[in-house]
């Protein structure tokens, strides 16, 4: 392997510098003076690049900068071309050329110092013309970027360049080195028949320092085509600083990039496309393509199909976003980091940056699947998990007007446009601003009351990824089976031929101890699917073969192994399952309907079936629990006994003595307590406030552990003041309610939950009698319940 090789030399040049700007700037980026737009190069020596200004009144910075400077390319937006593009954005203009670009440092004193000039090139800078995506060591002393060198290249949009690569350079402009290098040209494409040739060369781009000094960095090395687009498949790779050891740690089918480390965890937070282009059907039938011709593929086979609307679960099962992924620095134990529901524009996020509190502003662009458009966003502050998000600056929703209807614009709406936020010493937050779709980006700085100042902006160039340049806090160290262990192989360098071995990169072990967990109440993911429902899960993988392109009937999945479900949905079997390549799951129920049961609880709207193409290293395991949307973000039980112990209300049918609403009896059991309106509460007919009960009806029959009884919250649009004073629970073992084999009376119910021990007693029946209610629910005295949880498991 080859190390890293050092520039002859460079000089820094300190410019003396500030930024002229009126008045109005300073208040809103719709009043920029702006300069003439200028084209994208069409070549690698079009230098048409302005000159640095000579400028005064710098507003305050209380450590130095880093960012770029770069061309703005057109073609924005396939659907609408008088917009222009933001590069280094998305599968459209991750390695798009915006030469010449330069690399920046701006110091408080105002110095502004070019450490790379792509106007320039030349031996002492590697022939650099364009860089992106700057990043900082943990001690403030050196950036790795992204950078191109002198060649000629297609300005296309989702084009591959096979170009970029990863430098780092000293923060005062010395000892520029080039970490990776073109050193995957000799490998052997023929596997790929006829995307061979399409499939050689790669880029790497989006470089950031892990805590123990080696750079993670997104890269198109693992040849393969996304499932979208046609354009070249992405993921994470980890390097030593000086070149050495350049591993894959991710397997996605579609892409992974723009990595940064979480300060709290030190894990790897990325953003990831998600896309299956694969969806469940109940049948088994295979359909072709062409039935005189099956080199054309499939349109259904084995329990798959590519229709978007005939399949199982909701018309919107459908996903083609980007979403936020946590995980080791070896590629282990990967979850996802933030997820508010289903909605694919909740859910969106593609790159951004971490405070120090482990807060993330996140970025938001209104094409989803980043192929089709580069830019036009917003920035968005995320808490983890299933917090909810916050609305900084720019378009960060569906909901505003698109620029044009006459072509329509779609993914490019009205206003102005933010990208790739940075948390500043002094809590105000570095942001990259532009007025209108020409997207000529600027750097201001906003408070936390909303002011904002301008810090540099070249008009006719866009000024983005900005970064402070000081010493911060290191995150602690992961887990990381290939920095403690290195001898430790890594992953091939290509996937599995079409006829196999599919064990080339080794196997790892899964253990699915319980598809019918669900998460706490308020964790706003999907329901699992109802206890009993399956019986077996189908494990299928899903890699590039020979298709040139993205042609969902090609390539076609593959099942790998199929494991019995038993009655409390533990996997009977724990298989070795093919590591390093991308995976799904899919549940079955019992023959002969054999039927991917439904998820979503009491309003089902899914299906069993885990789209997210996932992955492990070589020798290590898996442990998972729920089959469904969002169960990765299920915190797994302390006690390994629990395993197999879960909230399986959602999977109940509900009865109830009156109601208010029948279309919000299912709110009893739709794990939402303080979240949502307290309308979806059930509540009793009005008038009817004693005598009232609710009965939970299960599929198959469960051992109950404990019932958590919860009192709906006070005041809200209802202006609820319901208590439940006192409560009975009775369980049943027999479906028709007739064998009574436990009871219990509660206290005064809590918002925050009550909980009944029932010992698991086995039970079909759980059915809860209020026996004392005062209060009003929109001003009727009704009786009402927010939730009842009933933790359980399934039984013979």
């Amino acid at each position: 392997m080859r190390l890293g090789r050092t520039a002859p030399g460079i000089g820094t040049r300190a410019i003396r510098a500030a930024i002229l700007f009126l008045a109005a700037m300073r208040a809103a980026p719709a009043s920029w003076a702006g300069g003439a737009q200028q084209q994208a190069p069409s070549g690698p020596h079009a230098v048409h690049r302005p000159p640095l200004p000579d400028i005064s009144d710098l507003p305050q910075l209380d450590a130095p900068i880093v960012f770029v400077s770069r061309q703005i390319p057109d073609q924005g937006s396939t659907y609408w071309s008088p917009s222009q593009a933001m590069a280094g954005v998305g599968p459209h203009s991750r390695t798009r050329p915006a030469a010449p670009g330069r690399l920046l440092r701006l110091d408080p004193s105002g110095d502004l110092r070019v450490l790379i000039d792509g106007a320039s090139p030349s031996p002492a800078t590697m022939d650099l013309i364009d860089v992106s995506g700057p990043s900082v060591s943990y001690d403030g002393q050196t950036i790795v970027f992204a950078g191109l060198p002198i060649g000629l290249y297609d300005p296309n949009p989702g084009r591959s360049i096979g170009a970029w690569r990863i430098f780092t350079i000293r923060s005062d402009g010395t000892d520029l080195r080039q970490v990776t290098f073109s050193d995957l040209d000799n490998l052997n494409y023929s596997q790929f028949g006829p995307a061979a040739a399409a499939l050689q060369g790669y880029d790497d781009f989006d470089p950031v320092y892990l805590p123990d000094g080696r750079i993670c960095f997104a890269s198109t090395r693992w040849p393969a085509f996304a499932q979208y687009g046609g354009v070249r498949t992405s993921n994470l790779y980890v390097v030593n600083a000086d070149g050495t050891r350049p591993i894959r740690l991710t397997s996605e089918r579609n892409g992974a990039e723009r990595p940064e480390v979480d300060p709290l965890t030190g894990q790897i937070v990325f953003s990831r496309w998600w896309r299956n282009y694969r969806f469940p059907v109940d049948s088994m039938e295979t359909i072709l393509v062409n039935s005189g011709d099956p080199s054309q593929g499939y349109v259904q086979h084995v329990g798959l199909t590519t229709d978007p609307v005939a399949h199982v679960g909701a018309p919107g099962f459908e996903q083609n976003h980007w979403q936020m992924i946590a995980g080791n620095t070896d590629g282990t134990n990967l979850i996802q980091w933030y997820r508010q529901g289903r909605v694919e524009s909740v859910n969106h996020v593609y790159g951004g940056s971490f405070a120090r509190d482990g807060r993330f502003f996140g970025n938001f662009f209104p094409m989803l699947n980043m192929a089709e458009a580069a830019g036009f966003g917003g920035v968005r502050e995320l808490g983890r998990g299933t917090d909810v998000s916050e609305s900084i600056v720019g378009i960060t929703n569906l909901n505003g007007t698109l620029v044009s209807d006459d072509p329509i614009s779609y993914g490019v709406y009205q206003g102005e446009y933010a990208a790739d936020a940075a948390v500043m010493g002094d809590g105000r937050l570095l942001v990259s601003i532009a007025a209108d779709y020409m997207q000529d980006y600027g750097l201001w700085a906003i408070a936390p009351d909303g002011s904002r100042q301008v810090i540099f902006n070249l008009p006719g160039t866009s000024e983005m990824r900005a970064r402070v340049l000081a010493a911060r806090h290191r995150p602690p160290l992961t887990r990381d089976m290939y920095r403690d262990y290195p001898t430790e192989p890594a992953p091939p360098l290509l996937p599995p031929t079409a006829g196999g071995p599919l064990y080339t990169g080794g196997s790892f072990i899964f253990y699915s101890f319980n598809v019918y967990a669900n998460g706490p109440v308020d964790m706003d993911i999907s329901s699992a699917a109802p206890v009993g429902s399956a019986t077996s899960i189908r494990f299928y993988t899903d890699f590039q073969r020979q298709a040139v392109g993205s042609y969902s009937s090609l390539d076609w999945p593959v099942v790998v192994f199929e494991g019995r479900i038993e009655a409390d949905g533990h996997m009977s079997d724990f298989p070795a399952i093919p590591a390093n390549i991308p995976l799904f799951e899919q549940l079955r129920g019992p023959q002969p309907e054999y039927r991917v049961p439904l998820t979503g609880g009491p309003y089902p709207d899914g299906a069993a079936h885990v789209a997210g193409l996932n992955y492990s290293p070589s020798g290590t395991s898996v442990t998972c629990i729920g089959c469904h949307a969002g169960h990765s973000m299920i915190p797994l039980p302390v006690n390994p006994d629990d395993l197999h112990w879960s909230n399986l209300a959602p999977g109940a049918a509900v009865a109830v003595s009156s109601t208010r609403d029948a279309d919000f009896n299912g709110g009893l059991i739709d794990r939402r307590v303080m979240k949502g309106e307290i309308g979806r509460y059930w509540s009793s007919a009005p008038g009817e406030q004693t005598g009232q009960w609710v009965e939970l009806l299960f599929p198959v029959p469960v051992l109950v552990r404990e019932l958590r009884l919860y009192n709906p919250r006070f005041g809200d649009e209802a202006n609820s003041s319901i208590q439940v004073h006192e409560a009975t629970v009775r369980l049943f073992s027999d479906a028709g309610g007739q064998v009574e084999v436990f009871s219990s009376s509660t206290g005064e119910l809590s918002v925050g939950g009550t909980d009944v021990r029932c010992y698991d007693t086995p039970t079909r029946i759980v059915r809860v009698e209020l026996d004392q209610v005062s209060g009003t629910f929109y001003g009727m005295p009704t009786a009402s319940l927010a939730e009842i949880e009933v933790i359980a498991k399934g039984s013979e």
